[in-house]
């Protein structure tokens, strides 16, 4: 019994040891890198080109809690005065342009629902002051494609309910640093007119 012991001793521990330690420090540095690499994610295997392209930004968002505020009349957001217009137009507002990014190795412009979104949203709100016209019919019926995309099922007992959101502020960071980085003679593009030649309206 002892004999076994003594074959046994601290001694013969020290390999599996070092290999342990070994494995935790490559496990370490794996995960700073991870960390440093942030949430921009590698799209280099796209050439963005005709529909060469990834479906979203290339972009791992966080996931933000949300309290949903039930606004009043005259408060923020509201539907009409200055302050309203000033609030809404606010939401989509870059130095270059409202919601564009260049991507690719050619600097491909594409615009990012998110904002196309708030566009609408504030399209049907100026229509709800000023009366229905065809931009807003055509926001009203992509807003509803957007909810249904979404599909948001947070459970609610009132309108003032925690959402489970994802963290919005990451994309208004991206897109500023992306438009930091266009050429300066670069011109704020447009949905307008689409590539296929189609007509859309501008987001502008």
């Amino acid at each position: 019994m002892l004999s076994n012991l003594k074959r046994h001793s601290p001694q013969s521990f020290r390999p599996a040891v070092w290999v342990l330690l070994l494995i935790s420090c490559i496990f370490n540095v794996l995960s700073v890198k991870h960390y440093r690499r942030g949430p921009v994610l590698d799209d280099s295997r796209y050439s963005y080109v005709d529909d060469d392209y990834p479906n979203e930004l290339p972009l791992r968002l966080d996931t933000i809690e949300m309290d949903f505020e039930d606004t009043s009349v005259d408060g923020a957001y509201s539907q009409t005065g200055f302050d309203a217009w000033l609030e809404w137009h606010a939401l989509d507002h870059f130095p270059r342009a409202h919601g564009f990014v260049k991507l690719g190795p050619d600097g491909r412009d594409f615009g990012v629902s998110m904002f196309h979104q708030i566009h609408c949203l504030s399209m049907i709100r100026e229509a709800m002051v000023n009366g229905a016209n065809d931009h807003a019919a055509h926001c009203l019926n992509f807003m509803r494609q957007a909810i249904l995309c979404n599909a948001d099922t947070t459970l609610e007992v009132t309108t003032e309910t925690t959402h489970t959101c994802k963290d919005f502020t990451q994309v208004y960071d991206y897109i500023a640093e992306n438009q930091r980085h266009w050429p300066k003679k670069s011109k704020a593009p447009s949905l307008n007119q689409t590539e296929d030649g189609h007509h859309g309206h501008d987001l502008r």
